[in-house]
């Protein structure tokens, strides 16, 4: 039986990295990729050992292990091939391998402290012309260099949420016109209005099953930002305030995804205004929001109240994203 080994930090996994796991799958009979956990300042879209271990199982179920480790050596000479022997020590306990996949001549004194064939693979970077270090510079741009599960996962989702008349819809196609990217429309709003503004309790999972869907298919054209004009969450208090109880996978669908976003609340300050689907107004409108902020902090979430005018309500939104190039309103190059 052949046994083959792949490690990195894949900050981000793309398609270079793929081309070694695939091309150990083809030649061995189990194949082992190690995670390093590595923290190097200013890292930016975060990628935790979590995600990153991710993506390696999601993509490769039929590894036979797949080990996330701290980093022996977390220093900027971590990779320096005269560390060889501390990162082959620490390995010991997998067990023996007989070939190490890599793209770095220079790891040969790595692989023979393994006992392993050394297997190096597109060391000019010709076949995959992609480097870590060049996709972490603007991820958009070297989005097709990942798999689009990587690529979302570094895109940051951002939910835009409140009561009615909170100008929600307006803020999410604002926000996306100045960071040129993708926002995704409210898909409950358009089956209310489909049906005539009748509705049923076997909607809403209908509804937040279908915003889902639409936000995974957009994200993966989005630029580093995805606007969601309302979430699951919305439409689950939704049907407790229509209902006082709610579909138990929207319940699990919720609970599932409240950490992809980054959330903002539309302050009521708008003025309430009947537009011909609305049915809350004055304390109704006002008791709803006051639900809807209740369990974010029930929840622990971290969110921000955005309130005034559109231009000032995308100033504190951009305030809330930082200052990342396309975050902060600059061109980004494409």
């Amino acid at each position: 039986m052949r046994r083959g080994l792949v490690i990195g930090k894949f900050m981000p996994l793309h398609r270079g990295h793929q081309l070694l796991i695939d091309a150990a799958l083809a030649e061995c009979d189990d194949v082992t990729v190690v995670v390093y956990d590595s923290r190097p300042p200013g890292v930016y879209p975060p990628m935790p050992l979590a995600k990153r271990l991710g993506w390696v199982t999601q993509l490769y179920p039929q590894l036979e292990q797949v080990v996330g480790l701290l980093d022996p050596l977390e220093s900027p000479a971590s990779e320096d091939p005269a560390n060889a022997d501390v990162y082959a020590a620490e390995l010991g306990f997998l067990g023996k391998f007989d070939r190490f996949y890599s793209s770095e001549p220079a790891y040969e004194r790595f692989a023979r402290l393994l006992g392993a064939e050394h297997v190096v693979l597109d060391g000019a970077r010709q076949l995959v012309p992609v480097s870590g270090t060049l996709v972490r510079a603007d991820p958009y741009r070297y989005r097709a260099l990942m798999s689009p599960l990587v690529y979302a996962s570094l895109v940051r989702r951002v939910a835009l949420v409140g009561t009615e008349s909170t100008g929600k819809s307006t803020l999410a196609r604002a926000l996306a016109e100045r960071l040129r990217t993708v926002w995704v429309h409210e898909y409950g709003r358009e089956l209310w209005e489909a049906q005539a503004l009748q509705g049923s309790f076997a909607d809403h999972w209908r509804i937040a099953e279908r915003q889902r869907r639409r936000e995974d298919a957009a994200v993966v054209h989005a630029r580093e930002v995805l606007f969601c004009d309302t979430t699951a969450w919305t439409t689950l208090h939704w049907s407790l305030n229509s209902y006082g109880c709610a579909d138990a996978r929207l319940h699990q669908l919720v609970d599932a995804t409240m950490d992809d976003y980054t959330w903002v609340v539309c302050d009521n300050d708008f003025g309430w205004v009947q537009d011909g689907t609305r049915e809350l107004a004055g304390p109704l409108s006002a008791a709803f929001q006051r639900r809807q902020l209740d369990d974010l902090a029930a929840r622990r979430v971290d969110y921000v109240v955005v309130s005034g005018s559109v231009e000032q309500r995308i100033a504190q939104v951009l305030a809330r994203l930082g200052t990342r190039p396309g975050v902060s309103g600059q061109p980004v190059q494409t």
